[in-house]
């Protein structure tokens, strides 16, 4: 508080009196707060150390506060300030108005460190294998209180997800098209070659879609974001890929790899760690660049939790480290 300001015209409003019958005489939290600290400290000069306030600043609040209340709260005595009967009860009520405002001050902490929150998230299946996890593995970390849901989702899952509000936001290696969401990309990659350790081509730094072409592959149905970046891979060299086995999800892809069944073809993002798998992860000569994508329902007000996502995400995606690059 400033010394010698007196009081806000916010405050002023909450203590004007009201006509009419129900006439009710209010007072500020400013004027609470005075009172309390000359009742407490037993003097104005007490109260104004306390507060940091001018002397005649508050004695002028305290006068106006007798003024909205009719009654004397202090007597003047010999340049002594003898509290009424009165001021005795009010202390009493103020008492509440301060654990209330302490309980309100401790549900906002709470608030703000998640306790007994919940995000809700989406995320389709190669950014929710490395990704994700370690963007909420930091929020954990940041706000061990706060509880999270983290929903996998198929393609056509995700605007019904963000239009009905089940999550606050989706994590998708493709922009979701529709005028309700909004898309950022927030990451940048490529596609990868996922090789058996066993196989001669593993050892490699750069595989050329030629390579690859004479090569069984595992690879994502054509109409999948991941398939059609695969077809349009081969069709600018003027070849036909020899897909072997067709998959859905990430995860079968990198087994059946390790199983040895063939080289599938994967965005960077999904093979961030690999756990010490029999796969080397191999990058493809001249692949065209992956995004990662952050979408969110446009009419929704975003909470504090989802900022910190997107802010950890973004973190996660500038700082990650890739499989092959030691070999590189």
């Amino acid at each position: 508080m400033d010394g010698g300001r007196g009081e806000s015209p916010a405050h002023a409003r909450l203590m004007e009196v009201r006509d009419g019958s129900g006439e009710r005489r209010r007072l500020s939290l400013r004027q609470i707060e005075v009172f309390r600290a000359v009742m407490i400290s037993g003097s104005i000069n007490g109260a104004s150390q306390m507060l940091g306030v001018s002397q005649p600043s508050l004695s002028r609040v305290v006068k106006r506060m007798e003024d909205v209340l009719s009654f004397k709260l202090f007597e003047r005595t010999r340049g002594r300030l003898i509290p009424t009967k009165e001021a005795g009860t009010l202390l009493t009520l103020t008492g509440r108005v301060y654990r209330q405002l302490d309980e309100l001050g401790d549900a906002v902490d709470r608030m703000t460190k998640g306790d007994g929150g919940l995000f809700r998230l989406g995320c389709t299946g190669s950014p929710g294998r490395c990704v994700v996890p370690r963007t909420v593995a930091a929020m954990r970390t940041a706000l061990p209180e706060l509880d999270f849901q983290v929903d996998v989702l198929l393609i056509d899952q995700i605007i019904d997800y963000l239009l009905f509000q089940r999550g606050e936001c989706v994590v998708s290696i493709f922009p979701v098209r529709h005028p309700l969401v909004q898309s950022t990309s927030v990451g940048k990659g490529r596609l990868v070659a996922l090789v058996p350790k066993s196989h001669p081509l593993a050892a490699r730094k750069l595989l050329s879609v030629d390579e690859l072409a004479r090569e069984t592959l595992i690879s994502f149905e054509a109409e999948t974001p991941h398939g059609a970046v695969v077809a349009q891979l081969f069709a600018s060299n003027r070849l036909s890929p020899r897909i072997g086995v067709v998959i859905r999800h990430i995860e079968t892809a990198i087994s059946l790899v390790a199983n040895e069944v063939g080289i599938a073809l994967v965005d960077e993002f999904s093979v961030a760690n690999l756990w010490n798998m029999p796969i080397s992860v191999v990058p493809i000569k001249n692949s065209a660049p992956l995004k990662i994508y952050l979408s969110t329902n446009k009419d929704i007000v975003h909470s504090q939790f989802f900022k910190r996502f997107e802010k950890l995400l973004l973190n996660s995606l500038s700082q990650r480290t890739v499989p092959w690059e030691s070999r590189l």
